[in-house]
């Protein structure tokens, strides 16, 4: 009997290990990074027409500090950063040959500015807060989508770094973008 519950076990986690890697998931793909000030990481995947980024970096990378928002214009600055990330335009540019459109984006509020109910935990919390957007674009014509820019290293001056991971049918890589290096060729 317990034989029989350990491959029960055991097939249960191969099918949503294989399941999540056709949903583009790949947790050996998305592992997380130790949280450092200046760089950021982007995962990129394409299914189909739907091309999905994801966006983590340090808060101090962007705002120059992490801790909770002190005063209002700390708080309209916090809030101003996580409007703008919601437009992936803001920070890169694809092709337009690829004709692509945002369809979701999620930014996340390390602060919890937007719930009062939270907020008081969340300035409880670490002092080192990322901040993280997915965002959910579809491209009409994806093969076209062979580079990406990233325009954001002359506005956030205090990011030094991304580290690229992408998955799409055509290959799998990694890359590094830095302000002297800005494009990333995709497959």
């Amino acid at each position: 009997m317990q034989r029989g519950l350990g491959m029960i076990r055991q097939s249960g986690l191969i099918l949503a290990y294989a399941v999540s890697i056709l949903l583009g998931f790949n947790p050996a793909f998305t592992q997380a990074k130790p949280h450092e000030h200046g760089v950021a990481q982007l995962e990129i995947s394409l299914s189909g027409n739907e091309l999905q980024l994801r966006f983590v970096s340090a808060l101090d990378s962007f705002l120059g500090w992490e801790r909770a928002p002190r005063n209002d214009q700390e708080k309209m600055l916090y809030r101003q950063l996580r409007q703008d990330l919601a437009q992936f335009t803001s920070l890169l540019s694809l092709p337009a040959q690829a004709v692509c459109s945002l369809q979701q984006a999620q930014v996340s509020d390390p602060h919890q500015l937007e719930n009062k109910a939270t907020q008081a935990m969340a300035k409880q919390e670490s002092e080192h807060q990322d901040v993280v957007v997915e965002w959910s674009i579809r491209c009409e014509q994806p093969s076209q989508l062979k580079r990406a820019s990233f325009q954001g290293f002359d506005r956030y001056k205090r990011l030094r770094r991304i580290d690229v991971q992408y998955n799409l049918p055509s290959g799998m890589g990694k890359a590094r973008l830095t302000s002297r290096q800005r494009e990333l060729q995709l497959p």
